[in-house]
């Protein structure tokens, strides 16, 4: 008889793990509160559930007897998996281990106590008149509890902060948002894993972002440029798992480095999105993050046995307001460029290009593997100008 493995999301970003769920042998059970969610055709059995619907969440869990609760690329269902992993006794972070990274006020308040370093920051609820208020100009808005980047945006005046909550308050579950302080320099995030309450580091990650208001992501690619800092990370992140508790998960940090320094702007106790744990990682290291995470959600050892390449996700931007011409060629430009892994576009012939403000928004992305970053690079931008030539050239 088959085991089975609960996985909580059927969305786009959980289809990579639902696949190789059934690779490893185990059967997948898949809910969502989407009863069309497109994990529902990948899944051995799909069970639409409410995201906040604990009773029925762990009926089902015990009627399959699942050997291990597992998500990707999300943090909305994790607090509920928690509870349900202790009630069955199935290896995962605790509640309170979670609650304290997700929710980013408790989460700054946290690195504040334990004098980790951090971006100084408030928490507001609802539509408080924050002007009259000082601060050191730029800062960020962001939704206390949520992810994707939606609601993330910086303001450089108080006209600006003033419009800029407004627009963050459309994106927080409950009301509440940060104000902090912009902490320059480049964005990294690290992927890792965690068992018994030790960290492994697979690999650094460099961001690429939008430029300001919004903080979008428009690229991802390994190995960072800062793999010298790699030992003092483990560092710092060792004593976050140390002091919260956290233990057998993903981890998802998100950082800051500015001139050799280190500021922790987020963690997630998951695996990351944007094709970084799906694609990137495997690419670049050897090592499938979500075969490592699916032997510690059924209590089984990991293995990170290594090579090292280059790999990187480029999310397409050209620009707002422009409408396609032409359809993409999409299998000529495979042909010509083998070092393409995924090529995907959304827009249709008479679409118009939207502006990105949030990682939904976004509409087609491009991935590469190569022996070096630089490389890739320089084939990204090319193979760019041939798409954009192609979609709307005449």
């Amino acid at each position: 008889m088959k085991d089975y493995i609960l996985v909580f999301g059927g969305g786009t970003l959980q289809c990579s793990i639902i696949n190789r769920i059934k690779l490893a042998g185990y059967g997948s059970v898949v809910i969502d509160p989407d009863p069309n969610a497109p994990g529902k055709e990948l899944a051995d059995v799909f069970i639409p559930v409410g995201g906040q619907d604990y009773d029925a969440t762990l009926e089902v869990a015990k009627k399959y007897s699942v050997k291990g609760v597992v998500t990707a690329a999300t943090d909305k269902p994790i607090l509920m998996m928690c509870r349900i992993a202790k009630d069955l006794g199935l290896p995962f972070p605790s509640y309170e281990s979670c609650d304290t990274v997700l929710d980013k006020s408790k989460f700054k308040e946290f690195l504040k106590e334990n004098n980790l370093p951090h971006a100084k920051g408030q928490m507001f609820t609802g539509e408080a008149d924050v002007t009259p208020l000082d601060f050191t100009f730029p800062v960020i808005t962001k939704p206390v509890v949520n992810s994707g980047s939606r609601g993330v945006i910086k303001a450089h005046n108080k006209v600006e902060l003033a419009q800029a909550v407004k627009e963050t308050l459309l994106h927080s579950r409950d009301g509440n948002y940060l104000i902090e302080e912009y902490i320059e320099g480049d964005e990294i995030s690290v992927e890792a894993l965690v068992q018994h309450g030790k960290l492994h580091v697979l690999q650094l990650t460099d961001k690429i972002v939008t430029p300001p208001p919004y903080n979008v992501e428009l690229g991802h690619i390994q190995p960072s440029r800062f793999m010298d800092l790699k030992p003092e990370i483990e560092v710092l992140l060792q004593k976050i798992i140390d002091s919260s508790g956290l233990d057998h998960c993903a981890l998802h940090p998100e950082l800051k480095i500015d001139n050799g320094k280190i500021t922790v702007i987020e963690i997630g106790p998951r695996l990351g999105g944007d094709f970084i744990t799906s694609d990137l990682v495997p690419l670049s290291t050897g090592i499938n993050m979500e075969d490592q995470l699916l032997k510690i959600a059924t209590g089984r050892e990991i293995e990170l046995t290594r090579k090292e390449a280059a790999a990187m996700v480029s999310f397409f931007d050209f620009g707002e307001g422009f409408t396609v011409k032409n359809a993409l060629d999409k299998e000529q430009i495979l042909k010509d460029f083998p070092e393409i892994t995924s090529l995907h576009l959304d827009k249709k012939v008479g679409e118009q290009i939207n502006k990105i403000t949030d990682s939904l928004n976004r509409y087609g992305h491009l991935i590469l593997i190569g022996a070096h970053r630089d490389d890739l690079l320089e084939q990204k931008d090319k193979i760019t100008v041939i798409i954009d030539q192609c979609l709307f050239g005449n």
